[in-house]
């Protein structure tokens, strides 16, 4: 998803730098089972799942582009949820606005 012109012209970013950011991510992935029953989105309970991963997992973030839905929640249970945007600057990168 990362690697779509889409995305990678948006953030100005080398298609072969989004790759082998998701392969870094993948290799640090860490899989969750048994996921807790949460109602942490009330304007869409098919986002609960992706809250319940993040707190599975004991997630420091959450990384979405949902502003409906999910960025308005701010935060679940200490997982921060932030725009791809307000992560980068987390990590230090530059806003390319």
């Amino acid at each position: 998803m990362l690697v779509r012109p889409k995305i990678t012209d948006r953030y100005r970013r080398k298609p072969h730098a989004a790759q082998e950011f998701c392969s870094g991510s993948a290799a640090a992935a860490l899989l969750v089972h048994d996921l807790p029953v949460l109602e942490a989105v009330p304007l869409d309970p098919k986002d609960d799942m992706i809250v319940a991963t993040a707190v599975a997992a004991r997630a420091d973030y959450l990384v979405t582009g949902d502003r409906r839905h999910l960025l308005v929640l701010g935060q679940y249970e200490g997982v921060r949820i932030v725009s791809p945007r307000a992560f980068l600057e987390e990590l230090g990168e530059p806003s390319r606005s």
